[in-house]
């Protein structure tokens, strides 16, 4: 009788600064590397993972095509005939056995400024789309816009949704799942709203949308469905032609490891730069080179005011899970 096919063809144990590390056949030419058995959204997982790739995209590896770093996976992408996947395993398994100590890492992470318009005019239409032509009883839209169900599902105000929203820095952990798209999770855990997505999804989102599902941010890189609630709308990250300047080597702005930080603007200006980027070409994104310092982000996280921070956030969450409708 033929044994169920097995799909970790290996792993790493757990030790003081990781978790288990499994190694997952992911097709003919794919390979997934995943940080414990365990979904759960901890950055110190993505920064160890983003510093391991880094060593392995530097010695430029025949048969490695690319990598595709998540928050608490990598997908590596490769060529069976050159790499076998055994002999990447154990090239993988070396750097990982190499990083026995994150506190001295220090990550390139460009920090990226945002305008951000909440509640804009396109994205309500993207809701009342929704409303009129999928789920007109749609609980998580209240008084045409989903705002008030988030502050609802966390136990906050909308204000103070807004406020977490613009309060921290939000952390890249890789490409999303629509072309040039991330997904954002906030470098201060006392700013990590909590959402569930919609149900079902929408069938149209304008480009520069900004939602959240669970508890990361994602911008709509062009129009599209979506399933994430919205909270407002932000300038072009992808541009497909390529005319801008700044997209003139790839059409995508974001890299993993990036950091965005939201600054509100009004509508007006945000269609502003619209035209400035898609079609003037002459808007100056504000992109500056930067750090992120595993160590001090460490004692910031465990520091007393952001513990008892986190506690506070949670009891309110858990309190507005019980009011908000389940979708």
């Amino acid at each position: 009788m033929l044994k169920p096919y097995d799909v970790i063809l290996d792993t790493l144990p757990t030790i003081s600064s990781r978790p288990e590390v499994l190694f997952r056949q992911a097709g003919d030419g794919f390979l997934q590397v995943e940080y414990g058995r365990e979904q759960r959204a901890f950055l110190f997982d993505s920064f160890r993972m983003m510093t391991v790739n880094n060593m392995l995209v530097a010695q430029n590896i025949q048969g490695l095509i690319e990598t595709v770093p998540g928050l608490r996976t990598n997908l590596f992408h490769f060529d069976p005939e050159i790499l076998p996947v055994e002999k990447l395993i154990g090239l993988i398994k070396d750097v990982e056995e190499s990083v026995t100590d994150l506190s001295d890492i220090e990550l390139d992470s460009r920090l990226i400024s945002l305008p951000i318009a909440f509640e804009d005019s396109e994205t309500r239409k993207a809701v009342e789309k929704y409303v009129k032509e999928v789920r007109p009883d749609a609980p998580n839209v209240i008084n045409g816009y989903n705002l008030e169900y988030m502050a609802l599902c966390n136990g906050v105000s909308v204000e103070e949704i807004k406020q977490m929203i613009l309060g921290t820095e939000w952390y890249n952990s890789g490409g999303g799942f629509w072309p040039g798209g991330g997904f954002y999770w906030p470098m201060d855990p006392r700013c990590a709203i909590v959402v569930p997505k919609y149900n079902p999804p929408r069938t149209w989102t304008p480009e520069g949308a900004v939602g959240i599902g669970g508890p990361c941010i994602f911008t709509y890189t062009t129009p599209t469905g979506g399933g994430y609630q919205l909270f407002g709308r932000t300038i072009p990250i992808f541009q497909f032609s390529q005319k801008h300047p700044l997209f003139k080597n790839s059409p995508f702005l974001y890299r993993p490891a990036d950091r965005i930080k939201f600054h509100e603007v009004s509508e007006e200006e945000i269609l502003y730069i619209f035209k400035h980027v898609h079609e003037d070409t002459d808007y100056e994104y504000q992109i500056e080179p930067g750090i992120i310092s595993v160590e001090r982000w460490l004692n910031f996280y465990h520091s007393e005011d952001v513990q008892e921070g986190m506690k506070e956030l949670k009891i309110k969450q858990a309190e507005g899970s019980q009011k908000a409708p389940r979708l």
